[in-house]
């Protein structure tokens, strides 16, 4: 079967699919490390008591949240 220029084949098309859904799957695994790690890390923080609250920061979250800004 000829394809026209610039069309992909359908095989193609499918190991495309395949290689973006892995790297997906790896990127996720990597955010969730990070995520995991960075848990650690305030758990680690609070347990010694040095976990500290950015006031400004939050309230100023809190008020853009409120503001649906």
């Amino acid at each position: 079967m000829i394809t026209p220029i610039g069309t992909t084949t359908p095989a193609l098309h499918v190991a495309e699919s395949n290689e973006s859904k892995k790297q997906n799957i790896k990127l996720e695994e990597i955010r969730e490390t990070d995520a995991t790690s960075k848990i650690a890390q305030i758990k680690e923080s609070i347990k010694n008591n040095k976990y500290k609250i950015d006031m400004q920061k939050t309230s100023e979250k809190m008020a853009l949240n409120l503001l649906n800004l």
